[in-house]
């Protein structure tokens, strides 16, 4: 067991690193180009700069995750959901070293989601 976690460990790294690289590389793309007259040029670089943001929040969002699960690995809470308490499948960590949910509540909280999306204040009526 000792042997996978400081693979999975060693995988977390690797992927910290390469998030921190792409973060630094796609924030050099949110510069609007003022003196662009063109008014289809400004709305191009716009559009642009609101793609590398949303990309940017998903790189965000998983560093964060990334680094939740190399603190956890350190507290030795590491493979544990977050939700129920049950152990992650290993399978599960191999393929995704910083999920913090088994299957099946990442599967509930995925649909909990979908609905709030699809349900404008959901949460409210609930």
């Amino acid at each position: 067991m000792t042997k996978q976690i400081d693979s999975l460990k060693a995988s977390l790294q690797n992927k910290r690193f390469e998030l921190a690289r792409s973060i630094r590389s796609q924030s050099s793309q949110l510069n609007v180009c003022e003196s662009e007259h063109e008014l289809i040029d400004r709305m191009q670089s716009m559009s642009r700069r609101d793609e590398a943001v949303a990309f940017l929040d998903t790189l965000t969002h998983t560093l964060a995750a990334v680094d939740a699960a190399l603190l956890a690995m350190k507290e030795g809470s590491y493979g544990t959901c977050a939700e129920c308490s049950e152990a992650i499948a290993s399978r599960r960590l191999e393929a995704i070293p910083w999920a913090s949910n088994c299957i099946r509540c990442q599967e509930m909280l995925d649909r909990r989601n979908q609905m709030r999306a699809a349900v404008p204040h959901w949460d409210e009526a609930a």
